[in-house]
């Protein structure tokens, strides 16, 4: 089966698309603005990680977008076949998706070839000395990656490895048994939760959000949705909102960082202080160094001009801060924008 490009690239606005670094294959992926404004049509919702090549020729048939409980007309609970669904655990990683260079498989994630969980998961399963032939031939092989690197809110107490969630054929888009294929191939699988709707929710309702993410439900008609637990929700707002970007602003504009944590699980305290002590530190080394350098100048020339063509002509590290300095003028602005850190979400780690 192929699907149209020229329809993917139609709606550029809401599908981004990356070329593999060395194979003439491409991922298609639908974007944050896409899922807000929510442009759902027969295109958009097959974007999530699929992998054509230049025809396109479908490489890897990942799921659909799937929704939560409630979220759209198909997942409300009165419009849900009348069936018991398989209803599995969540894995709390991310999405790896099968594909092969020439006999070696390769395992990239939604939206990226080269992502950081992508090579971990490629070096995961080439370790363990798989090749092509070992796959059934035009499926997909969908994993959840679960590493340091996929880390988001569970605590999986260091445990790294691949659960195989799906095998789906390219053509049809029918799926087989995947916990045949786990076992036969030797990878973990989700727990199977053996209760009825009314149980699961129930049985949701309990769980710890550092634990378990939720469940996925399974219909007959290849219909998925899922389903977060509401303290997993919370942490997950929680972490969102708390960056090494909010530490930074908090040390910048000398707040205290009490407020920020009060709501932060404990298990992220180490990463906070590993942050603060990474950016105090850098403060303090880039004052230090810019008070001895310019105490030096104001010792060598007696006046400000004399001082000010030395700075400028010369290569000397942080010159705004120095010519501060001199000034005897605020120069803290001027470091904490040095060390702006780049956008980071904690970790236990």
């Amino acid at each position: 089966m192929n699907i149209n490009l020229d329809e993917l690239r139609k709606r550029k606005k809401y599908i981004l698309c990356k070329k593999h670094p060395s194979l003439d294959i491409f991922i298609w992926n639908y974007n944050k603005e896409c899922q807000y404004e929510r442009k759902w049509d027969e295109y958009t919702i097959q974007t999530r990680g699929l992998i054509t090549d230049t025809e396109g020729n479908i490489i890897a048939r990942p799921f659909k977008k799937f929704f939560n409980l409630n979220e759209t007309e198909e997942t409300k609970i009165e419009n849900l076949p009348l069936e018991i669904p398989l209803i599995n655990v969540k894995i709390d990683g991310c999405l790896g998706i099968l594909y092969f260079d020439e006999e070696k498989p390769c395992i990239a994630t939604r939206g990226s070839f080269e992502s950081e969980q992508s090579v971990w998961a490629t070096g995961y399963i080439r370790k363990r000395k798989f090749k092509r032939q070992d796959f059934k031939k035009n499926y997909t092989y969908l994993f959840e990656i679960v590493c340091s690197e996929s880390k988001i809110i569970v605590d999986y107490q260091g445990k790294e490895t691949l659960y195989l969630l799906a095998v789906i054929n390219n053509k049809t888009g029918k799926e087989i048994d995947y916990i045949k294929e786990a076992k036969r191939l030797g990878f973990e699988y989700p727990q199977k939760i053996d209760k009825n709707l009314k149980e699961t929710l129930d049985y949701i309702k309990n769980l710890k959000g550092n634990e378990d993410e939720g469940v996925v439900f399974k219909f007959s008609n290849g219909l998925r949705l899922k389903i977060k637990c509401e303290d997993y929700l919370r942490l997950h707002k929680v972490i969102a909102n708390f960056s090494t970007l909010s530490i930074y602003e908090c040390l910048k504009n000398r707040q205290n960082l009490e407020g920020l944590l009060k709501d932060l699980p404990d298990e992220f305290y180490g990463w906070v202080k590993n942050r603060e002590d990474e950016y105090k530190t850098k403060f303090k080394e880039i004052e230090t160094h810019c008070l001895s350098k310019t105490e030096e100048i104001k010792n060598k020339f007696g006046s400000r001009k004399e001082q000010a063509e030395y700075i400028s002509k010369n290569n000397l590290k942080f010159k705004s801060i120095i010519f501060a300095m001199l000034n005897d003028k605020d120069y803290s602005e001027g470091i904490w924008k040095i060390i702006r850190p780049k956008f980071e979400l904690p970790s236990v780690k």
